[in-house]
């Protein structure tokens, strides 16, 4: 396939990997050529919302035809799910006759406890509090405009999120490493085999809808607009106020911050001369709005403010452990396990693979022949923070890793690196063939009403 730009479109300028990152650009300082359209009024230089629309029209038309392709492959993987259980008692179920009840076989996990909040609140059962308000209450707003219940609004919420993060990775992927690896990054994000999370009824692909939008307004300067994001993503899971920790680190790589000292005037200083803030750095009160006002609700709702974190006992989560300590602990559970191929084992032996194998990744992302450049540092902080998470705050039973593998969806910087390294065609046809194939496995999975992430 070709890079080069269709006509209409505006070719990119694209930096050298180790330049540093800028803030928001006019349309007029990416182009190297001059747009050639059929209108001759634009034909010279377009400009306001054409301009816009021109760069991000790609983004939409690769996010879409993702999208589509994926919600395509989900009906036909999900119609044949139950051939395996021909004959048999199967746990899902009996077999679906209808397209509701062929929908109706994703409705399982952590859908039922959203769908419980989007009906009937927190109050039905306290242990719900363990999962932020936004993703129910978009539900429930969206249950009396569509057709079905609450799990389908839910559904149609998140495969529209779903739709929006897809565009956005593309967006921020093109800025970054240009456009065919931002294709490469949006086919890959979606081939990975926890994808499927992103249409079912979780609040995964609303979060990464959000937190990519924070941090594509991060990297454009717009410190307002990302700090606003950010705060719907820390109502949608805890750890969206991690987004913090990117918002601080770029505000100063964009200001100039160096911890290197610098002399002057016979002085040493911690930065460089003329480094400041300005009241955009306030816009970081906003971040953690969201995780504020569910702090408040549960206050007033069940006396505690904490009762979130409090619920999380109900899953067996409890108290930090040092993330050493956690990975060794799978590992004595994998060699102590009767088969690596009982499910336990296998859960675990994904889940530490895939965060092993991500922290690797965001390494890739700052050193090495895949790097993206000192521009794409904080993503891989907010990337290393969501990975961590888990591996600090593990489930204390079989599996303490559980669900890894799904949050490393939101580290989308991962999977620009490994965009960059499916520039080897070999290493492109390995990851998509593997990566598709166990996501077909992991839907039956899913559908059959087994756990999967």
């Amino acid at each position: 396939m070709s890079d080069s730009p269709g006509p209409g479109l505006v070719p990119v300028r694209r930096r050298p990997a180790d330049a540093p990152g800028d803030t928001a650009l006019p349309a007029d300082d990416l182009t190297d050529s001059p747009v050639s359209l059929p209108d001759e009024a634009d034909a010279v230089e377009p400009s306001g919302r054409r301009a816009a629309w021109l760069r991000w029209r790609p983004s939409v038309v690769t996010g879409f035809t993702t999208w589509a392709a994926g919600l395509l492959a989900y009906f036909l993987v999900t119609a044949v799910a139950w051939l395996p259980t021909e004959g048999l008692e199967s746990k899902a179920g009996p077999v679906p006759s209808t397209f509701g009840q062929l929908l109706q076989s994703w409705n399982h996990w952590d859908t039922v406890w959203y769908v419980i909040i989007a009906d009937s609140g927190y109050e039905a059962d306290s242990r719900s509090t363990a999962f932020f308000p936004l993703f129910p209450m978009a539900m429930r707003a969206a249950n009396p405009l569509l057709p079905g219940g609450a799990f389908e609004a839910g559904i149609i919420v998140s495969a529209l999120a779903c739709l929006v993060a897809l565009i956005l990775v593309h967006r921020l992927a093109t800025e970054m490493i240009g456009a065919a690896d931002a294709r490469r990054t949006t086919v890959y994000l979606l081939a990975f085999p926890t994808a499927f999370y992103l249409v079912a009824a979780y609040n995964e692909s609303l979060f990464v809808a959000l937190a990519l939008a924070s941090l594509y307004n991060m990297r454009r300067g717009r410190w307002w607009w990302a700090a606003m994001f950010a705060g719907y993503a820390s109502a949608t899971r805890m750890a969206g106020v991690m987004l913090g920790a990117a918002f601080v680190y770029e505000y100063l790589r964009q200001r100039g911050f160096s911890f290197r000292s610098q002399r002057r005037y016979g002085r040493i200083l911690p930065w460089p001369v003329g480094f400041g803030l300005d009241r955009n750095a306030l816009a970081v009160l906003l971040i953690p709005a969201g995780l504020g006002a569910y702090m408040l609700y549960c206050r007033q709702t069940f006396g505690n403010a904490l009762q979130f974190l409090d619920a999380q006992k109900a899953w067996f989560r409890e108290g930090f452990t040092p993330p050493w300590t956690v990975i060794g602990d799978v590992v004595a559970l994998i060699s102590s396990s009767d088969s690596i191929y009982h499910p336990d084992a296998v859960r675990n032996i994904v889940n530490l693979t895939t965060a092993l194998a991500v922290l690797v990744l965001l390494v890739l992302a700052l050193v090495g022949p895949w790097k993206l450049g000192a521009d794409h540092a904080y993503l891989v902080v907010f990337g290393a923070i969501i990975i961590l998470m888990p591996l600090s705050n593990p489930i204390h039973m079989h599996y303490p890793l559980s669900s890894t593998w799904r949050y490393a969806l939101e580290c989308t910087v991962a999977f620009m690196v490994l965009a960059r390294m499916g520039r080897n065609v070999h290493f492109d046809r390995v990851y998509t063939t593997v990566m598709l194939a166990l996501q077909g496995a992991m839907v039956i999975v899913f559908v059959q009403n087994n756990f999967v992430a």
